[in-house]
């Protein structure tokens, strides 16, 4: 199995000025929308044993050009982190970072990291709505925040299957939401948090508690991609049939701390600092319950939920 070289079809179309013209479904090209480590491509092949992907590839950024080798083949094997795996076992058509590992089964082999889905109508829908969502929160006072009472706002993530979540999610059910990142090592911070979401899960389940969702949102989204989550989800051995986790480029998160009142900001020695707040939803998208901090109960919680009159 050749590793080192990037492969391109014979027809693929350069222009000198890093632009693309040419289909997706027939070539392969430098595409000027991509940084320079970036890949998009499009799976062919998953090897779940060696954590490869064998990838056709639809674009890639100036600075992968210069490390790789270009050749008239038609497929790449990239290594691949576990979650991602899963993630691309669903979704084909993905963009990610590239950059070069050594394996000692495989030698020097590029890997993936920050694989995002990025099939073309998926992508134009997340962004539409996500318009919306930015339209709404400049509409909104520099002191105001959502409180309940209040309706969320329109918006579009991605959960930790690579599928596309709005507030069409709050529909029909009841929803407990909450803002969390995956590399948050303050125990009594997220740890705790994602620990008692998934006890007050499983305690709604046991009391049959109907029509009841979960939905953590990641405040360090350029870390906390899709696969990511998968692989926080799987850690935390959550119940994801009506648990999800959800990313969405910074913009867009930035929109949503921003509505719900969530400080966050980069110390030096963690990733984020932040604030917490969690929340209940309603079927009609409406915030019906909300406990600023760390400090919220799951008992509490449960005794909402059970009442009856969200």
């Amino acid at each position: 199995m050749e590793i080192l070289r990037l492969i391109i079809p014979a027809a693929a179309c350069f222009s000198i000025l890093w632009q693309t013209s040419c289909s997706e479904s027939t070539t392969s090209t430098l595409t000027s929308g991509l940084s320079n480590y970036y890949v998009r491509g499009a799976v062919t092949k998953l090897d779940f044993n060696k954590s490869l992907a064998s990838v056709k590839v639809l674009g890639f950024g100036r600075g992968l050009s210069e490390e790789l080798s270009l050749n008239s083949k038609s497929a790449y094997d990239f290594h691949i982190q576990p979650g991602d795996l899963k993630l691309l076992d669903k979704k084909k058509v993905f963009r990610a970072t590239a950059h070069e590992i050594y394996s000692s089964d495989l030698g020097k082999i590029f890997s993936l990291s920050g694989v995002w889905p990025d099939e073309k109508s998926e992508r134009i829908r997340v962004n539409n709505v996500n318009r919306l969502l930015r339209r709404d929160t400049l509409s909104m006072g520099e002191d105001m925040i959502r409180m309940v009472g209040d309706f969320v706002p329109p918006f579009a993530l991605y959960d930790q299957n690579g599928q596309v979540v709005t507030t069409d999610y709050f529909d029909g059910s009841i929803t407990v939401v909450n803002f969390i990142f995956t590399r948050c090592s303050v125990a009594e911070m997220c740890p705790a948090s994602t620990l008692k979401m998934k006890n007050l899960q499983e305690l709604a389940a046991k009391t049959k508690i109907p029509y009841v969702k979960f939905l953590s949102i990641t405040l360090d989204p350029q870390y906390d991609s899709p696969g990511v989550l998968k692989s926080y989800a799987l850690g935390y051995n959550l119940n994801e049939n009506n648990f999800k986790l959800g990313t969405a480029p910074k913009s867009v998160i930035n929109d949503l701390t921003r509505q719900f009142g969530i400080y966050r900001k980069n110390e030096k020695n963690q990733p984020l600092d932040h604030t917490m707040r969690t929340m209940i939803v309603n079927q009609r998208r409406q915030i019906v319950y909300q406990v600023p901090g760390k400090g919220w109960s799951v008992e509490d919680f449960l005794s909402r939920l059970t009442s009856g009159t969200m």
